[in-house]
């Protein structure tokens, strides 16, 4: 099958160029004329069949209905997937044009073998979800085939709907200290990408300001077992510390940690259960709130978050990619969510 990058290597120009002229756009796009005849001369000499997608772009078959991808990566992340759906879902009830939205799994750094991005696509448009640095890196070097925005990304030229990481991290700090905190620790999987360190600097940043020892900054594995075994490591340190000085009131334990993720949360807070701590006795605890509401309300005891709002976001990404077909978004266009603090028992 032809696709527009090989009708775009034979016809000198960008596959956004013979993508744009094949749904008919290029008078809009302000393409000349004499460009838009090559492509479409390239496309009819070497046998390109349009897909549907193209001819519903058009105005022919399927005009009614939208067709967008959303690229989710196939990760420890995988879960967090339905709170996503759920904003997405309400949006589109809400919409009068049909949309039919198409699941793509991901491997993080393999977007650029992602055919529905670079060649012909079945899709209109799409959102990207979790792209690491790898993927933004070929986003930032590449003209994709379909308009895209990012979820909780950044890249040059692209639109995004974000929240400041930063902030979330100095948000958790001061939870921490407002409640006695004098040390803490970070326990977090290996970054995936920069905001993970950005909500880290933001966290140790605020313990410093305070002329307080900067947190330790521990990794573990992203998910509830990572959490767990990672904190079993640190209560037995903790009691061999202990025994060691002879001193049981010098605890190697933090008054408080701030994990990178529910899951993770929920696997040091059951470390701690097993170990006899309560809510009272464990380190106060507050998560980034990536995971589901109700498993953060109803835990025991139940968990502090920093609340990501993946649910406004996915409704703010999926207006932003319709505004942006509709051309009234411009390429670029940054929208950025306020994220909160929602005290709970374990802080």
């Amino acid at each position: 099958m032809v696709t527009l990058k090989e009708i775009a290597e034979r016809a000198g120009c960008s596959p956004s160029t013979v993508s744009i002229v094949m749904r008919g756009k290029a008078e809009e796009r302000n393409i000349s004329e004499a460009t838009a005849q090559r492509v479409l001369d390239t496309a009819a000499a070497m046998g390109y069949q349009p897909n549907i997608a193209a001819r519903s772009l058009r105005g022919g078959i399927g005009s009614d209905e939208l067709q967008i991808a959303m690229f989710w990566a196939e990760d420890f992340r995988a879960g967090m997937m339905v709170r996503f759906w759920d904003g997405l879902r309400q949006t589109l009830a809400q919409e009068k044009r049909s949309i039919r939205l198409t699941i793509i799994p991901y491997t993080n750094g393999s977007l650029n073998r992602m055919r529905a991005l670079t060649e012909t696509s079945d899709f209109h448009a799409g959102i990207i979800c979790n792209a690491s640095n790898e993927d933004l890196a070929f986003m930032q070097d590449t003209q994709l085939s379909i308009p895209v925005v990012l979820y909780n990304r950044t890249c040059k030229g692209y639109c995004s709907v974000n929240v400041d990481d930063s902030q979330m991290g100095a948000l958790a700090a001061q939870a921490l200290l407002n409640r006695g905190c004098r040390t803490a620790a970070v326990l977090t999987g290996p970054a995936v990408f920069d905001g993970m360190e950005i909500r880290t600097q933001g966290f140790i940043q605020a313990f410093e300001a305070q002329g307080l020892p900067a947190p330790n900054v521990m990794l573990c594995r992203n998910g509830i077992s990572g959490g767990y075994e990672r904190t079993k490591e640190l209560i037995a340190y903790a009691e061999e510390f202990s025994e060691n000085t002879r001193t049981p009131e010098i605890a190697a334990l933090p008054d408080g940690i701030l994990c990178g993720s529910s899951m993770i949360a929920h696997g040091v807070m059951r470390a701690f259960f097993e170990a006899g701590k309560t809510a009272e006795t464990m380190p106060r605890i507050i998560a980034i709130g990536n995971g589901m509401e109700e498993q953060d309300r109803y835990s025991t005891p139940s968990l502090s978050v920093i609340r990501m709002p993946m649910e406004d976001m996915a409704r703010a990404c999926l207006k932003l990619l319709l505004e942006l077909m509709e051309g009234k978004a411009e390429p670029g266009k940054r929208v950025l969510l306020e994220t909160a603090y929602i005290a709970r028992e374990s802080c």
